[in-house]
């Protein structure tokens, strides 16, 4: 066996103290044999008695007794013929009594090293706990520090956009402001230049061409009248905020201005609101306005809802006489169409606001059918009170 490096793990240490052990224990008997017993003797016996405290068993200080207590029995008989009974006796009782002993320094020393090991290892974690606070604090201070500086950006960049949203705001009152004293203006001269074609006319009844040329000019005026009066409508898009707008309520007021007549209007919609332009209510009378102009024998408007799993489909429906396959996309086309060409270009600005979009999808010949699309984030419902 390779004596270099023996003893290193605690098995190795265990059979040192073992063999010393049993050394020890044969000198002593041997000794025993030999020499008239006393309590040096009995001391000696003792000193493997102590050292089976370093071993990792628990209970080796009783084997270690037992094996000195049989080794004072030997011992007695071989070396002592006339010794006392009560002397061995004697020796056995002490022996037992220091292993018990031994037994106590064993636990004590157990424990000890425990408690060392287990404050070793409490000061180890809290070394860790501490740098890791170091550690967590110093990110702390830096992400605070990250949020802080974001924080000024925004607190820049929000002043900023305050500032521009009030140069725009102010522009834009401007624009407005211009452009409603020129669409003032020439809706003044466009009438006085209507009423003056209104007087031509009449003068032109008894010459064909010129009251034909009459007639065209009357009614280039009156298209150049209707699209003067459609830049109203479209120069309020998007001045104003979009709000939460009650959908029947909205098509109540449509159609009150519209003055449908004869029309039934079946309105099942309960509770629906959508955020949009407040302009949307533009969308809904353009579309009746469309039925009762284009629909020739329309005589019920129909409006619902549906839940979709991206949100909620308003439909509106006529039963006049459609709209051809190759026009549901045209329609929507500025300049299309045969008024102004922009309400339905109009419609579908004011709804792109705050992302709806609007289809036709109704079935040519059996009336027109226009599906308006509402994400989910931009409608609800409102139960009504009571």
């Amino acid at each position: 066996m390779d004596i270099q490096g023996f003893g290193k793990t605690q098995e190795e240490k265990d059979q040192l103290v073992i063999l010393a052990m049993l050394c020890m224990s044969a000198g002593i008997f041997a000794a025993d044999v030999i020499i008239q017993p006393g309590f040096v003797i009995w001391g000696l016996y003792l000193v493997p008695l102590l050292m089976s405290i370093w071993l990792a068993y628990r209970y080796s200080p009783f084997f270690t007794a037992m094996l000195i207590s049989g080794a004072l029995l030997l011992g007695g008989f071989a070396g002592h013929a006339r010794l006392d009974p009560s002397e061995l006796l004697d020796r056995i009782v002490f022996v037992l009594i220091m292993a018990v002993v031994a037994i106590l320094i064993w636990e004590i020393r157990s424990n000890q090293v425990s408690l060392e090991r287990e404050i070793a290892e409490r000061r180890t974690a809290q070394e860790k706990l501490e740098d890791l606070t170091h550690t967590l604090e110093i990110r702390v201070a830096d992400r605070t520090r990250e949020l802080s500086e974001v924080n000024d950006l925004l607190k820049n960049d929000i002043i900023e956009r305050a500032k521009s949203d009030r140069a725009l705001r102010a522009a834009n009152q401007k624009l407005n402001i211009l452009s409603s004293v020129t669409r003032h203006d020439i809706l003044n001269k466009l009438m006085a230049l209507l009423t003056f074609l209104d007087l031509l006319k009449e003068e032109a009844q008894t010459n064909p061409v010129i009251l034909e040329y009459t007639n065209k000019e009357l009614e280039i005026a009156g298209a150049i009248q209707r699209q003067i009066e459609f830049t109203r409508d479209y120069q309020d898009l998007g001045v104003k905020s979009p709000a939460w707008e009650d959908v029947a309520a909205v098509i109540r007021r449509a159609a009150e201005t519209l003055k449908v007549g004869g029309i039934a209007l079946d309105v099942a919609i309960r509770g629906l609101q959508v955020y949009a332009d407040p302009l949307v209510e533009k969308v809904f009378y353009n579309l009746m306005e469309n039925s009762i102009r284009h629909g020739e024998h329309v005589t019920t408007i129909s409006l619902w809802y549906f839940d979709t799993d991206s949100g909620v489909v308003i439909v509106y429906a006529d039963n006049g006489v459609g709209i051809i396959a190759q026009d549901k996309e045209r329609i929507f086309l500025r300049g299309f169409g045969k008024h102004t060409g922009l309400g339905m270009f109009l419609c579908r600005e004011i709804l792109s606001i705050t992302g709806l979009t609007i289809h036709e999808t109704g079935e040519p010949g059996k009336g027109a059918r226009f599906e308006i699309t509402v994400p989910a984030e931009y409608c609800r419902i409102v139960p009504k009170a009571g």
